[in-house]
């Protein structure tokens, strides 16, 4: 038997309830109009960027089982575990709602991997140009060296014997 809201609620209460539901419809709008992935963790993290106070919801909101009207909303709006659910009971929408999952999952993993290589070749660039720098004043100092070597050379003192 599902639990059923207490009819007692204080205004208080009413209001932190319909400000967590729009923090959590909005932030699944945003993410469904940049194509993101709808994890528990994402969700939570854009009501974060949307609220003014910058409190968000939490993770562990959406994992609290007791929180009927939280976990009816995830499932509505097919958030975490339940993003797969297609609207239809068609095997063949299921089986595109699971496709189009798994091809989310895998650009994320590839989104991350881009930033894994751009952040290294940013560290290699930072280590050509140090090396490049390094390498030039090793080229001075040698020039200098050998432009000593050369004065010394060509200006050996004779004694003048008178």
């Amino acid at each position: 038997m599902a639990k059923v809201g207490n009819p007692k609620l204080s205004e208080i209460a009413k209001s932190r309830k319909e400000r967590t539901e729009y923090l959590i419809r909005e932030a699944v709008r945003q993410l469904e109009n940049t194509f993101e992935m709808k994890s528990i963790k994402a969700v939570a993290a854009k009501t974060k960027e949307i609220d003014e106070t910058g409190k968000g919801i939490s993770e562990a909101t959406f994992r609290n089982k007791e929180l009927v009207h939280i976990q009816s909303l995830m499932i509505e709006l097919r958030i975490g575990k339940y993003e797969a659910i297609a609207v239809s009971s068609s095997v063949q929408e299921r089986s595109m709602a699971d496709e189009l999952l798994n091809i989310k999952k895998e650009l994320k993993k590839k989104e991350l991997e881009m930033k894994k290589i751009k952040e290294r070749n940013k560290k290699l660039k930072d280590k050509v140009n140090e090396l490049t720098f390094s390498n030039e004043e090793l080229r001075t100092a040698l020039y200098e060296m050998e432009f000593k070597q050369k004065m010394k050379l060509n200006f050996t003192p004779k004694n003048n014997n008178i």
